[in-house]
């Protein structure tokens, strides 16, 4: 008791481990140190130190504010490669040649490729034209890039191919890969519906610009719900139609890496049967997508291909498949259960990455069953 009661003598600080709250600690001087003990040199030290950091933190951030429009890359044989783009709020991207500050190509200097991330996040771009000589983009080139309508390729071009605004890789002229489906691709769609003309240059979006607008903010074309409110102008009645579906072309054997990432408007996509691959983030984040057909052959589907596809309510995976990368359906919490084509030894031999399956919201990191042997629904 007498241990317990024994008060702290004056001028004593506690610590408190349970808290972590630690003594003030005061700068004093530290004779063992001599000149540099002196607690106004720490003092001015620590104030050096302060204005250095801040110097630092302006001069990069200076930097960034200031970053050049355009940075190519010499390819070391006449070619260049688009490094980096800073539009900052331009709407407009071409990439066909070397160009100035002034946005002005150099002919003589084509370029061939786009190195990824090169127009990362980009939230001014409405349209991406691609030139003729391009023959290699990076899958995270045009990475969430938000307000994009559409990539628009030259007809010369042999590599890449574009339909209705949404970029393909291409053989003989006939698309095989999917590379991009623009997330404000189905507003384009949709414009175009309605008789807005496509833009053939950069020249030409600023008239398509002047007539999407009011189209989508018009109000006296609205239409009245069950209720009798207006809430839906003819734009958006369109949408409904058409923006909200998209059809893959038929000749497609791979959806890219992040090729429908944060297309959260779309409910339906028609997947053709010829798919064999699905890339790592494929449908990343299609919040809304409500159903999705994975057809016999399709032999590979990427990490994260359907994470957060919260609108799937059925999901069928055929014996065809062979690899299901990490996380491939994650939250996609409103699947009651995963049917299989195969049996579970089957299931085994396949290459099934870390939680693969989907996980209730509800109950956490519960994985959602599976029923093995189960057949497909009529598609």
């Amino acid at each position: 008791m007498e241990g317990e009661n024994k008060r702290i003598s004056e001028g004593k600080l506690l610590y408190d481990p349970l808290f972590d709250k630690k003594p003030d600690v005061k700068i004093s001087d530290d004779p063992t140190k001599g000149f540099f003990g002196k607690a106004i040199i720490k003092k001015a030290a620590f104030v050096v130190m302060l204005l250095i950091f801040v110097f630092i933190s302006m001069f990069f951030s200076f930097n960034s504010i200031a970053k050049d429009l355009f940075a190519f890359k010499d390819n070391g044989d006449g070619t260049f490669m688009l490094d980096e783009y800073h539009g900052g709020n331009r709407n407009v991207l071409t990439i066909d040649y070397v160009r100035s500050e002034e946005n002005i190509p150099d002919a003589t200097k084509p370029v061939t490729s786009v190195r990824r991330f090169a127009v990362c996040c980009d939230e001014s771009v409405n349209f991406i034209f691609i030139g003729k000589d391009v023959t290699e983009i990076d899958s995270k080139s045009f990475y969430t890039c938000k307000n994009l309508y559409a990539v628009i390729v030259d007809a010369e071009n042999e590599n890449f191919i574009s339909s209705d605004g949404v970029l393909y890789k291409c053989v003989d002229g006939m698309p095989t890969e999917l590379v991009l489906y623009p997330i404000d691709n189905g507003e384009y769609r949709t414009a175009l519906a309605m008789g807005v003309k496509t833009p053939a240059s950069a020249e030409d979006v600023p008239a398509f610009l002047a007539e999407i607008k009011p189209l989508i903010e018009a109000e006296k074309n609205a239409q009245p719900d069950e209720d009798g409110k207006m809430t839906k102008n003819e734009f958006d009645l369109r949408f409904d139609e058409i923006g909200t579906k998209y059809a893959i072309a038929e000749t497609v054997t791979a959806v890219g890496e992040l090729g429908f990432a944060y297309a959260d408007r779309l409910q339906q996509i028609s997947i053709p049967e010829k798919l064999q691959q699905i890339g790592n983030l494929g449908f990343f984040k299609c919040h809304q997508l409500q159903a999705i057909y994975l057809p016999d052959g399709l032999v590979s589907i990427g990490s994260d291909a359907f994470t957060e596809c919260r609108g799937l309510t059925d999901l069928f995976i055929p014996a065809s498949v062979e690899t299901i990368g990490h996380h491939a359906f994650h939250k996609c919490d409103n699947v009651p259960v995963v049917r299989m084509a195969v049996s579970e030894e089957e299931a085994k031999e396949m290459e099934l990455g870390q939680n693969w399956l989907p996980q209730q919201r509800k109950v956490l990191m519960k994985d959602i069953g599976v029923a093995y042997n189960d057949a497909r629904e009529v598609h």
